[in-house]
């Protein structure tokens, strides 16, 4: 029904149905009524904008510098199954086994670990993941890695068989491993039968890995290598008989990954950063690999990864992030025959335009109809994840297209892990937190789509750990909704609210083509829907006796927009007169969106001419739509008649990288030239940060190379 304030002469306009998500990519004025501007901390399904589910925070890990990690299933076998016969001749069926990390037997099917490495010691912790008191009680102890290389790579691989120091083959009850590769010293692995770990003496070393076709496959710099069949610590096949010998490709390997394509065929992907190259994995006999066809082909000659760990599977498609942006299978396989690339998340222009240039850190992650993509916005560590989600529309007959929900803030990761954990599909993340717990530490394991809208932080205590619960910050910001060129008035706003639980702030702004944003709303709503929040009172009983409690509604209404003299130096006009307004909507608590309405009214302006006086201060104007105007002088280089200058400098740099032992053993030599527009010191300031630079990566490559 239409609010009995509306006059003949009032606009309304109205935005609902969100199911196309986010698009920052599109002038807000064109932005169609079923997407909106910009999402913070929220999802998007059945079109509404509600918060995100929570971040459950299940351990403080150690202190220093983390360098990854990956949840693992261990299934090597203790004992098999077997019939014994007592003396009265019953026969009696003992099943199988497998190892505990004790060197006890288990009847579990599999158990489940989180590994991790901080400064180069491997750490892991049985299922449920309850936090230590003490992480030394958890370190393997005979592996040691370098503690001062960023990531760490974790890989799980499959061994089936084992060869003798005769050189002969056995097969053996096939069971998982965790292979760690740091680039420098000798590879590591665990199987989960005891708290040691080892060392790989035959494992080449490097960093990115994948197993595939019953082989563990390893990327030293741009040459990939395969295990023997069946045994990833076996490396003899590659040095005889005929078919020995490594695969290499044009650059350093950024990626390597397990895929099943066409004809259910088991390829390898070799990405490096500029293309995108294929191997015939799923050929099992090594003999045949020289004589097959396109065993080694470029899959995607100008499409390559530039972060490995960005390399997840959603919608039946491999997803990675490219230099340009995120890429699918499909984008990447038109591209083959296109000139033009499409990457899928150009709605995402805010975030990437605000991202750091260090993106080879970058990491993904699919679980259920999500794919999350974390990112370094506005700082180099991932700060932002964002959400892609394939169900915004649930409906069975609604087209599969998926939207874009924002990004979700709070943790920031540096790499997720997934898989099912008693039948249930769970999914991990690594962080170095802004905050650290009580005991110190930045480093956490966080769970993510916990079924609570709200985030759960550890208090560690000697004997115990409590929860802490957290409300989410969550925004939304709507496009400009106006009518065609006319200058309206805003007058005041509606907005239809659902999902309400527990205490939740609201505020509402508008702002619109010019200024910054102006509160219209604030408000607290207090719905009692869980137990804590009245259980311990007298209206206990009575309000249980309503069964079970529903999630809330409300329809809240902005104040009237009052007249102002704020103004912005792009327009003469106050900031509630403008051809179209957004809403910016901003809340902490369990709450959800469900349409905005804003009404305006007319702006009477003389249809006739203008005289445009020429301005004579300069208008400057923030991110945030703040301005000003200031009396800068008439630069040189605005002039007709200026004559562009440039400074050139060339400078050399070396640099000097220490070993585990801290003994300086390895230095890189660089040299760089940089043209300025500015002045010969900033042309000589940057040439020395490039050479620095350039010196810094080839002391790591040949460090990696060469391991000391």
């Amino acid at each position: 029904m239409k609010s009995p304030q509306i006059t003949s002469g009032r606009l309304q306009k109205a935005s609902a149905g969100w199911i196309h998500g986010v698009n920052s990519v599109r002038n807000p004025w064109t932005l169609p009524e079923d997407q909106f501007k910009w999402g913070q901390n929220i999802q998007i399904r059945g079109g509404i904008a509600q918060t995100r589910p929570g971040f459950r925070m299940k351990l403080s890990l150690p202190k220093g510098n983390l360098q990854g990690g990956m949840l693992f299933n261990a299934n090597k076998q203790f004992s098999a199954a077997s019939f014994t016969t007592t003396l009265d001749g019953v026969d009696i069926y003992k099943s199988a086994s497998i190892y505990n990390y004790d060197g006890t037997a288990s009847n579990e099917f599999e158990l489940t670990y989180i590994t991790f490495a901080v400064d180069g010691k491997v750490y892991f912790l049985p299922y449920p993941f309850e936090q230590p008191s003490d992480w030394n009680k958890w370190l393997l102890t005979d592996i040691e890695l370098d503690p001062n290389v960023s990531r760490v790579n974790f890989s799980t691989a499959t061994q089936n068989a084992t060869v003798n120091v005769s050189g002969d083959v056995t097969v053996t009850p096939s069971h998982r491993m965790a292979i760690i590769q740091d680039g420098i010293n000798q590879p590591a692995y665990w199987d989960g039968s005891n708290t040691t770990g080892a060392h790989s003496p035959d494992m080449p070393i490097g960093y990115w890995m994948a197993f595939s076709g019953s082989r563990l496959w390893v990327a030293t710099g741009n040459v990939i290598q395969a295990s023997d069949l069946g045994n990833p610590l076996g490396w003899e096949e590659r040095k005889s008989g005929s078919g020995r010998g490594d695969f290499s490709i044009p650059r350093p390997v950024t990626a390597i990954m397990d895929y099943v394509g066409q004809n259910n065929d088991t390829r390898l992907y070799v990405f490096s950063d500029r293309a995108t190259y294929s191997l015939a994995s799923g050929i099992l006999d090594r003999a045949q690999w020289a004589s097959t066809s396109n065993f080694q082909n470029t899959l995607y000659p100008t499409i390559g990864c530039i972060s490995g760990k960005s390399i997840c599977f959603q919608a039946g498609m491999m997803w990675w992030y490219s230099q340009g942006g995120l890429i699918s299978a499909d984008v990447a396989a038109a591209s083959y025959l296109s000139s033009q690339v499409l990457y899928k998340d150009v709605e995402m222009a805010k975030a990437k335009r605000l991202m750091s240039a260090e993106i080879n850190n970058i990491c993904s992650v699919a679980f259920e109809n999500y794919l999350l993509c974390s990112i370094p916005y506005l700082e180099t560590i991932n700060s932002a994840t964002m959400v892609l989600d394939y169900a915004p529309a649930s409906e069975w007959n609604q087209s599969r297209s998926p939207a874009w929900a924002g990004v979700w803030t709070g943790i920031r990761p540096i790499e997720w892990t997934t898989g099912v954990i008693q039948n249930q599909p769970r999914v991990f993340a690594f962080s170095v937190d802004y905050a650290s717990t009580n005991d110190g530490s930045h480093n956490h394991l966080w769970e993510a789509f916990v079924p609570e809208r709200y985030d759960t932080y550890l208090h560690i205590e000697s004997n115990k750990t409590t929860d802490i619960i957290q409300r989410i910050y969550c925004q939304m910001e709507t496009g400009l909704l106006g009518d065609s060129m006319d200058l309206k008035q805003l007058a005041y706003g509606e907005l239809d609210c659902s999902e309400i639980s527990g205490t939740v702030d609201v505020k509402v702004s508008f702002r619109g083509t010019k200024g910054t944003y102006q509160n219209i709303l604030s408000t607290r709503l207090l719905a009692a829907v869980e137990n804590y929040q009245f259980a311990t009172t007298k209206y206990a009983k009575e309000i249980e006796n309503l069964g079970f409690l529903q999630t809330q509604t409300r329809r809240l209404i902005t104040e009237n927009v009052t007249r102002t003299n704020l103004t912005s130096c792009e327009s003469n006009l106050s900031l509630d007169v403008s051809k179209g307004f957004s809403f910016l909507v901003e809340w902490c608590g369990s709450f959800a969106v469900e349409s905005v309405r804003m009404f305006q009214d007319p702006w009477s302006e003389k249809s006739v001419g203008g005289n445009a006086v020429p301005e004579t201060e300069y208008c400057v104007v923030g991110e945030d739509g703040t301005s000003m105007l200031v009396d800068l002088p008439q630069p040189s280089q605005e002039n007709a008649s200026f004559t562009l200058s440039s400074w050139s400098s060339t400078q050399t740099r070396t640099v000097r990288l220490s070993c585990q032992t801290g003994v300086v053993a390895v230095s890189g030599t660089a040299t760089a030239t940089y043209v300025s527009q500015v002045s010969q010191q900033d042309a000589d300031t940057q040439a020395a940060a490039l050479a620095t630079q350039q010196a810094s990566n080839a002391a790591e490559q040949y460090r990696k190379i060469n391991p000391c």
